[in-house]
């Protein structure tokens, strides 16, 4: 009887043993088939993920870093002092770089509407800037510089009749205006001067001014401290495609209406967020609504910052030339191009005679530095570049630099230009640079070690586990010996006693 009882209970153990065997197999080899596919499947869930935590929604990760960046953006501006002003035309100008005057430039979107059945999201950015104090330039320097508003009036006058643009050269001298002018670096850039050809502007009809809005003073940056003079921006949300921050209409328009063909396109990045999966081959395509135009950065170089690879794109001789090398940027040209290197943006500066370059004339033509001295173009100083990081598209060190000129030409009606050369006189040329902080590295580092090894991970761990589902059925199908022999002692002891004790 007891032999019957032992042996019952010995079976049930083994079965039970048995049965939580098998379900360990079985769910080792469930978690080794899933690390397995998680490890094949990693930088497409990775991807999945990292757009929900990049896309422009509330709940997002980036969204509250978008909406009012704390990346801190210093906004340098150089300008060039004319010293043989009282010597032109007769002699080429020479300029000397002052500056920088820096200021810090906050930005926050604002009036931010969804539109959840397209994807996209609408909004304007008001942009200010702080007086960095510990500058080293004083906002109360004299600066001589080309006399812009008469500047702009001639060229504006150009196809006007004789009568006309001789009426304008008598209005030029009644107001006392030649062809420089001495102001302090404050009113020349953020605050602004007094100037009677201003308010008589006032009483000649916008076809006369080109639209340009009518001002009491002007500056360079006059009036635009804390506005939203960037316009209205749509952009992709993220939510649809999983690349946000995509420009798709500017100033409630899908085309920018300054240009004609392809140069009328609106595409590529607003600035904030970049293409992931970025390679050597990849171009950059970004939207400056300063220029009104879509710029194309290529691949540069790559390198590594505080332990993060990076690839830098820039602006290249390519980028503003008007050649027969680049016959896509021709219709930027607004008439007859310019010279190389060079962009036209008259058309959305209401008709001023603004052109824009690198700073220097970098990578411009030769022909520019024929009109001017102190002119000293070095690639390191005034480049134009994005530095990101390939895999998660984030820029981790800008630079955007650009400078403004003005156009002047001879004109045989009006005494103030009848000698001068035609030329791009420079005024001023900016940098803004923004670079992530150590906070935001770490973050990034973290991330891209996720993306990295996470699927190596997810490969060990299936190793692992299938390793534990062999080791467990190898011991499950070996025969047990032991337990045999066991049972075949007790069997021949429990007969003995039997003999030895009939009943």
């Amino acid at each position: 009887m007891c032999l019957l009882q032992s042996a019952s209970l010995s079976g049930r153990m083994r079965g039970r043993t048995i049965r939580w065997r098998w379900i360990a197999i079985c769910g080792g080899a469930l978690l080794a088939l899933t690390a397995l596919a998680t490890s094949l499947a990693w930088t497409s869930i990775f991807d999945s993920v990292l757009s929900l935590q990049l896309a422009l929604t509330p709940n997002s990760r980036s969204y509250n870093s978008w909406l009012a960046p704390t990346v801190p953006i210093f906004f340098d501006i150089y300008m060039f002092n004319w010293t043989n002003a009282d010597k032109f035309p007769e002699e080429k100008p020479n300029f000397e770089e002052l500056g920088p005057y820096r200021y810090l430039e906050r930005r926050k979107h604002v009036n931010i509407t969804y539109h959840p059945n397209n994807g996209t999201i609408g909004y304007r950015t008001v942009r200010s800037w702080v007086w960095d104090p510990s500058n080293n330039a004083s906002l109360d320097d004299n600066i001589t510089t080309l006399n812009v508003i008469a500047a702009s009036a001639i060229y504006r006058a150009r196809f006007w009749g004789y009568f006309q643009q001789k009426g304008l050269s008598m209005g030029l001298a009644m107001f006392g205006h030649g062809i420089s002018i001495s102001k302090l670096a404050r009113e020349l850039l953020f605050e602004g001067y007094e100037d009677g050809l201003l308010d008589f502007a006032k009483t000649l009809p916008a076809s006369t001014t080109g639209g340009a809005p009518l001002v009491d003073r002007f500056g360079w940056f006059y009036s635009r401290n804390n506005t939203d003079t960037d316009g209205y921006m749509e952009v992709s949300s993220g939510t649809a495609d999983g690349l946000p921050g995509q420009i798709l209409k500017w100033n409630h328009e899908d085309h920018i209406s300054f240009y004609n063909g392809e140069c009328a396109k609106l595409s590529g990045s607003a600035g904030e967020f970049m293409p992931r999966n970025l390679t050597e081959e990849s171009k950059l395509t970004m939207f400056v609504p300063d220029l009104c135009r879509t710029v194309n950065m290529e691949f540069v170089d790559s390198g590594l910052m505080d332990g993060l690879h990076y690839h830098k794109y820039h602006v290249n001789e390519r980028t503003f030339d008007n050649s027969s090398t680049s016959p896509e940027n021709t219709c930027y040209c607004n008439g007859p191009c310019a010279w190389g290197g060079v962009m036209n943006v008259s058309a959305c500066r209401f008709g001023s005679p603004a052109f824009i370059t690198l700073p220097h004339f970098l990578h411009g033509d030769p022909a520019l530095q024929e009109y001017v001295t102190g002119m000293r173009p070095d690639p390191d100083k005034h480049s134009f570049y994005f530095a990101v990081e390939p895999k998660l598209g984030v820029p981790l060190d800008v630079a955007g630099r650009f400078q403004f000129n003005v156009y002047v030409e001879p004109n045989d009606y009006i005494a103030l230009y009848e000698k001068v050369p035609r030329m791009l006189f420079p005024i001023f040329w900016v940098e803004q640079k923004a670079k992530v902080d150590e906070r935001i590295v770490s973050e990034l580092r973290t991330v891209r070690a996720i993306l990295d090894w996470g699927s190596t991970v997810c490969a060990c761990a299936a190793v692992a586990f299938a390793i534990i589902v062999t080791v467990i059925t190898c011991y499950t199908s070996k025969p047990d010996y032991k337990k045999a022999k066991d049972i075949i002692h007790e069997k021949t002891k429990d007969e003995a006693e039997i003999k030895l004790n009939p009943t």
